[in-house]
């Protein structure tokens, strides 16, 4: 008896996510899994007079703690070319938001908040609000044209590799970080979402839960620290993990 199935064109988006993906075959992988505090967070929130989802003001925070934190320890941004390591100043945070396309498939498009560490809560509460909301012309312009597409893709990676070799000009198309929020919409149970990708050093909000500590309700948060081992030991990360830790948990007072 002959199974039942579903055929399906294969999108052709998927071939540059795959190939983004592969851009840094190189890194050796790094997870760190933690909880954060947000009890205090979630109270300020309530204060606040805005008419937005409580999700969209967490990442706010998160975004911001995030560029202050590896602000403080460049290490976390650091990519290496010709035997030298570059540590920038400015921190530019790629994330992915789901997007429309003019003939109405939703694909995942990068945006990336620049020079993040310098920046207001509140001006990265509304330039998330806007990257939110945008149209898909408006914050994402495809780099890869039309040939480079039809090339095999060990052509294709190859062009890009040496594109993008250089730090400065990987900066310029990609950001230094980058930040996912895979698991925020899943409430009251643990979830850790392990990022992947080129990029030295990621973070990713997993799920978000409750639990009684000595009879009053605690709201914690899943996270994951993605960093890559070639260029960074296991101490620095650390350190960046702790100073990232007691940034969100002091809440909107790191102001």
């Amino acid at each position: 008896m002959n199974p039942k199935y579903t055929l399906q064109d294969w999108p052709a988006y998927r071939n540059d996510i795959v190939d983004f993906l592969d851009l840094d075959n190189r890194r050796n992988h790094a997870q760190a899994m933690f909880e954060v505090d947000i009890t205090k967070l979630n109270e300020q929130i309530s204060l606040r007079p805005e008419r937005l989802h409580t999700v969209t003001f967490q990442l706010a925070h998160l975004l911001f703690c995030y560029g202050r934190s590896i602000a403080q320890h460049p290490e976390m941004q650091a990519r290496l070319y010709k035997k030298k390591l570059y540590l920038f100043d400015d921190v530019d945070v790629s994330m992915i938001f789901e997007k429309t396309t003019p003939t109405g498939i939703k694909v995942p498009v990068p945006y990336i908040f620049r020079g993040i560490q310098k920046k207001s809560y509140d001006e990265i509460l509304k330039e998330l609000q806007w990257a939110n909301e945008a149209e898909m012309h408006e914050i994402y312009q495809s780099k890869k044209s039309t040939w480079l597409r039809s090339l095999p893709k060990f052509m294709r990676m190859f062009l890009m590799r040496r594109a993008l070799a250089n730090p400065l000009k990987w900066k310029a198309n990609l950001g230094t970080v980058a930040f996912t929020t895979l698991g925020m919409t899943i409430r009251n149970r643990q979830m850790y979402p392990v990022p992947i990708g080129p990029y030295s050093c990621m973070l990713a909000a997993g799920s978000s839960y409750h639990q009684k500590v000595e009879g009053k309700t605690v709201s914690k948060w899943c996270i994951v620290l993605n960093f890559d081992h070639n260029i960074m030991d296991g101490a620095p990360a650390v350190r960046f993990g702790r100073t990232f830790m007691a940034m969100v948990e002091r809440g909107l007072e790191t102001e």
